[in-house]
C-alpha cells in the first residue's frame, strides 16, 4: 500500500488557470498533478467532485497577539478559525506584551509558534518611534527569522510608539538591503489627532464620529509620505489595509514609475461601510475606519485591477462586553474585529459571484501573492509539485449564513454575522494532514493539535541551500 493519498475529482485553481485534475500528495508535499483517474490506484483517495481544489489561503495581517496575559485570542485558538477558513499560514503581527521588538522576543515568540500554533506561521518585527531603535536590531530580527516588518505612522498604543517620518526614513534605509518588506500602518499621526481633538471637542459620541474623525485623507497624505520615502531608499514598502481610494491611486501610479509598493485591503472595506458602523457600533469600529458605500464602490476597481495585491483579514478580536461599550461612546470600544474565519469564503463571493473575478486571480489575492511578497512561494500559495500540500476543498455554490456561533476564534462574535454569502470551505488540508472538516450544519471540526504549526523563516533567516 503507498503512502500517498489522491485529492480525486476535483477542479485544481492555481494562479495560473483552473482545470480539472488530481492532486498526489506523499508525506507533507505535492508530488503531482494527474488527469482525473490517472493517479496511483492503491492510494488513500478523498473525493473533490464538484469542489474546487484552492492552494490553502495566506492571511499576512492577524494580531492572534502571543504572548498576553489577557489571551484576548492565542496562536491555538486564531488558527483554528483560520482552519475552518480556509487558511493554512499566516503572518502574525509583532503586537504583543511585549511587542516583538528585538531578536530575543522574536526568539521567544518563535518558542510559542511552535508550542501552540495548529497552523503554520511566520512573523513580523515591529519597529517603533521613541525610544527608538539600533538599526542593527532590525538586522538581527531579520537574521532571527522575520518575514517582515511593521510600523505605525500614527499613535496606535503605548506598547506600539509610532515612527515620525524622520525615524521612518532611516527604517527604510535599513530595511532596503535586508529585501524584506516594510509594513506601514498609514494613518498621518498630525490629521488624525487634529480629527479626534475637533470631533471630541464637539461633544460627539455616535458611531459616525469615529469614521468622521479619520477620514480617507488621513490616509492619503500618510501613503504618500510613504511612498516618496520608499522611492528614495528602494525599501519595499507594503501598505496595510488601504480604505482609501485616493490613496490606491498614488499607490498605482507610483508602482508605474517602478517603487517597490505593495498593497494590501480587507473585507471591512470591502463588505461593510457606514450604515453597518451604525448599526453595530462598537462591533464595527477599526482603524482605518469603514467607509460610505460611496467610498467602498471606488475601492472595488483597485481590487480588480490588480492595484490590490492581496487580501488579508487584520483579525483583532475583543470580548463582547469590551465592544458594547461602545454602544453609548464609541471612543470606548477597542479597535478590532474579527475576520480570519470569513476571509476567503466572503471575499470569494463578493469578487467571483458578484464581481465577476476569475477564480484564478483570486487565487492570486489570497494565496499567491501573499506567497510571494513575503518570501514563501513556491513553497506556500500554489499547487504544483513540491510545494507544500497546503489544499482547500472549496464548494463554490453552496448559500450559507454566518452565525455568531459557527466562530472558533476565542471570541464569538464577528461583524458579518447574519450575511448571505455563497462558498463555502469544506475541508482544509495542512502540509498533507486534514485539519478541518465542514459539518453539515455547524461549526465543522478542527483536528489540527497546537504545536501541529510550523514556523516560517522569513527569506532573509530562512536556511541557505
Amino acid at each position: 500500500m503507498t503512502n500517498q493519498t489522491v485529492i480525486a475529482g476535483g477542479t485544481a485553481v492555481t494562479e495560473d488557470g483552473i482545470f480539472p485534475a488530481d492532486v498526489v500528495i506523499e508525506g507533507e508535499r505535492i508530488v503531482a498533478l494527474t488527469t482525473p483517474g490517472a493517479g496511483p490506484p492503491d492510494a488513500a483517495r478523498i473525493d473533490a467532485t464538484d469542489y474546487l481544489v484552492l492552494p490553502g489561503g495566506i492571511d499576512v495581517h492577524t494580531h492572534f497577539e502571543e504572548p498576553d496575559p489577557e489571551l484576548l485570542e492565542g496562536f491555538t485558538t486564531g488558527g483554528m478559525a483560520a482552519a475552518a477558513g480556509g487558511i493554512t499560514t499566516v503572518v502574525e503581527m509583532p503586537q504583543a506584551h511585549p511587542t516583538t521588538t528585538t531578536a530575543d522576543l522574536l526568539r521567544d515568540k518563535i518558542a510559542l509558534v511552535e508550542r501552540n500554533a495548529v497552523i503554520d506561521m511566520a512573523l513580523y518585527g515591529g519597529v517603533i518611534g521613541e525610544p527608538s531603535q539600533d538599526s542593527a536590531e532590525l538586522e538581527r530580527m531579520a537574521a532571527a527569522g522575520a518575514a517582515a516588518f511593521k510600523s505605525f505612522m500614527a499613535s496606535s498604543s503605548p506598547f506600539f510608539p509610532a515612527v515620525d517620518h524622520a525615524q521612518l526614513f532611516q527604517a527604510m534605509r535599513t530595511i532596503a538591503p535586508l529585501g524584506l518588506p516594510y509594513a506601514l500602518h498609514a494613518e498621518d499621526g498630525a490629521l488624525l489627532a487634529d480629527g479626534l481633538r475637533r470631533i471630541q471637542a464637539a461633544g460627539r459620541v455616535d458611531p459616525m464620529a469615529h469614521a468622521e474623525s479619520r477620514p480617507p485623507l488621513v490616509e492619503t497624505v500618510a501613503v504618500g509620505v510613504a511612498l516618496a520615502l520608499a522611492e528614495q531608499t528602494g525599501c519595499h514598502v507594503h501598505l496595510c489595509h488601504v480604505a482609501s481610494a485616493d490613496a490606491l491611486r498614488l499607490i498605482r501610479d507610483a508602482k508605474a514609475r517602478g517603487v517597490h509598493a505593495t498593497a494590501e485591503t480587507c473585507p471591512q472595506y470591502l463588505l461593510l461601510n457606514t450604515d453597518d458602523l451604525c448599526r453595530l457600533k462598537g462591533f464595527a469600529r477599526c482603524a482605518p475606519a469603514v467607509r460610505e458605500q460611496a467610498e467602498v464602490d471606488r475601492i472595488w476597481p483597485y481590487v480588480l485591477d490588480g492595484t490590490i495585491d492581496l487580501l488579508s483579514s487584520d483579525h483583532s478580536p475583543y470580548p463582547i462586553e469590551r465592544k458594547q461599550v461602545g454602544d453609548g461612546d464609541i471612543f470606548q470600544a477597542p479597535l478590532g474585529l474579527s475576520g480570519v474565519q470569513t476571509l476567503l469564503p466572503a471575499c470569494f463571493d463578493a469578487a467571483v459571484h458578484q464581481r465577476g473575478m476569475e477564480p484564478e486571480r483570486f487565487v492570486r489575492l489570497v494565496a499567491a501573492n501573499p506567497a510571494r511578497i513575503f518570501g514563501l512561494y513556491p513553497r506556500k500559495g500554489t499547487i504544483r509539485p513540491g510545494s507544500d500540500a497546503d489544499l482547500v476543498l472549496f464548494d463554490p455554490w453552496q448559500r450559507w449564513t454566518i452565525r455568531d456561533e459557527d466562530a472558533h476564534h476565542r471570541q464569538k462574535w464577528t461583524p458579518y454575522a447574519g450575511k448571505e454569502i455563497t462558498g463555502r470551505v469544506r475541508r482544509t488540508i495542512r502540509r498533507g494532514q486534514t485539519i478541518f472538516e465542514a459539518a453539515p450544519d455547524g461549526p465543522g471540526r478542527v483536528t489540527a493539535q497546537p504545536g501541529s504549526g510550523r514556523f516560517l523563516p522569513g527569506a532573509y533567516g530562512a536556511p541557505k541551500a
